[in-house]
């Protein structure tokens, strides 16, 4: 009786044993597959709006490197991608930057046919999220944009402003590097250097007509141009319009009938040296 007794026991252990595995392994599962995918979602998204700070203080680097000319070198902090959650190895991403010259290509014409044509590179910014939506953000000719693909937003203006009732000013910032790098990969915080150049200062534009920009991020740049022109009070009739390959402004000298209105442009293009890899290579 008493060796039945211990067997039952014994069995009842067993029982209990199995129990608690499948309601260890029962929790696991769910932990990974519930709570841990939200937990990671919200670290991305964490991260995306630190990203989007820190390339909000690049744009003010770059835009008092533009105003000082100095060429002293600036290092600004990019965080790429996460580390892992610790016990269930998830989490970890792998995230992006670049310099990609010539992405942006933008022209100026006037009433007298003079052209001024410029090609200027940019900073990008690629995530690799596991969870959140994928997003990129990027510098280009003194903007910062969000693309959440297929559509982009303004987040950071460039220095385009009517400087009074009918004059404009705009500063162009081109951004270089050299070769090995251009391109870095991986998780973790890396410095982003950037070193003034110089500045072609191209003077006053009179009676402008047409702004062309052409940019794999219009929605954006209509919003740069409409946002200034619209909110400052501009006294020029002018249209915005994006054909599916560049935002293009036109001004109307003619003023719709009454009497012409002319408009003069200081036009400024400056050259930023970036490298976006450890070590510095003059």
């Amino acid at each position: 009786m008493s060796g039945l007794r211990n067997f039952d026991y014994g069995v009842v252990g067993v029982v209990v044993a199995v129990l608690l595995i499948g309601l260890a392994v029962a929790v696991t599962v769910m932990i990974k597959t519930v709570y841990v995918p939200t937990w990671v979602e919200q670290r991305e998204a964490a991260h995306m709006e630190e990203v989007s700070n820190q390339f909000i203080q690049l744009k003010c680097v770059l835009d008092i490197q533009s105003l000082m000319e100095q060429k002293t070198a600036v290092s600004s902090p990019i965080t790429l991608g996460n580390e892992e959650i610790p016990v269930f190895g998830l989490g970890k991403t792998f995230d992006s930057l670049e310099i990609l010259p010539g992405e942006c290509n933008i022209s100026i014409q006037n009433a007298t046919g003079k052209f001024f044509s410029f090609s200027v590179g940019s900073i990008k910014y690629s995530s690799g999220n596991s969870y959140f939506v994928d997003q990129d953000f990027i510098y280009e000719a003194g903007a910062v944009i969000l693309c959440q693909y297929p559509r982009n937003m303004l987040i950071g203006k460039p220095s385009f402003v009517v400087t009074n009732y009918t004059n404009l000013s705009f500063t162009i910032v081109n951004v270089s590097g050299v070769n090995g790098k251009m391109f870095i990969s991986g998780h973790g915080t890396y410095p982003l250097h950037s070193v003034y150049v110089s500045s072609d200062n191209v003077g006053v534009v009179d009676n402008v007509t047409e702004i062309r920009v052409e940019s794999a991020y219009l929605n954006s740049w209509c919003m740069a141009f409409n946002s200034t022109l619209a909110e400052s009070n501009c006294g020029l009739d002018y249209e915005i319009k994006d054909d599916g390959e560049a935002v293009i402004v036109n001004f109307d000298l003619d003023n719709d009938g009454y009497p012409d209105v002319e408009n003069h442009l200081y036009l400024r293009i400056v050259k930023i040296f970036i490298q976006v890899t450890p070590g510095w290579v003059e």
